[in-house]
């Protein structure tokens, strides 16, 4: 590998590389996300000051915290799942993107889906679960807790 890493380089896919740039999309994921990552169970937000912090540190930004209605919220939901939906077709390998196996696309790409399991109505395709829990543990699920 060309930085000394146990797992290949991202491949600059451009299928990848574009369900990505959406994943990053403040405008979507912000609202989708900052509040309802703090209603999860995990330490980082079992502190309200925490908590506090992260709202306020994200005002200060200009970030959207949260869709103004139930109805835009919604709708960014099912355009969410419009798009994960795409998703099993760029799984070239056995349960991963690439066809010689893991590598930093599979890396970056399950980071950004752990993050969605927060969001009651996201829908992941079958094979995209598996693809998930083929890491074990390192990608939570947190849709027992959804909202």
């Amino acid at each position: 590998a060309r930085h000394g890493l146990v797992v290949p380089c991202a491949t600059g896919r451009l299928d990848v590389q574009g369900l990505i740039d959406y994943l990053l999309d403040k405008e979507v994921m912000n609202p989708l996300t900052l509040t309802r990552l703090t209603k999860m169970p995990v330490p980082d937000w079992a502190d309200p000051k925490d908590v506090s912090y992260h709202f306020w540190k994200h005002k200060k930004k200009g970030d959207i915290l949260e869709f103004d209605t139930e109805e835009e919220d919604a709708a960014a939901i099912a355009a969410l799942n419009a798009k994960l939906a795409e998703l099993p077709s760029m799984m070239k390998g056995d349960k991963c993107l690439n066809k010689w196996g893991w590598g930093m696309d599979d890396v970056i790409l399950l980071a950004w889906l752990r993050r969605l399991t927060c969001i009651k109505g996201v829908e992941f395709p079958e094979s995209v679960v598996v693809y998930m829990s083929g890491v074990g543990k390192q990608v939570v699920d947190y849709k027992q807790h959804s909202v």
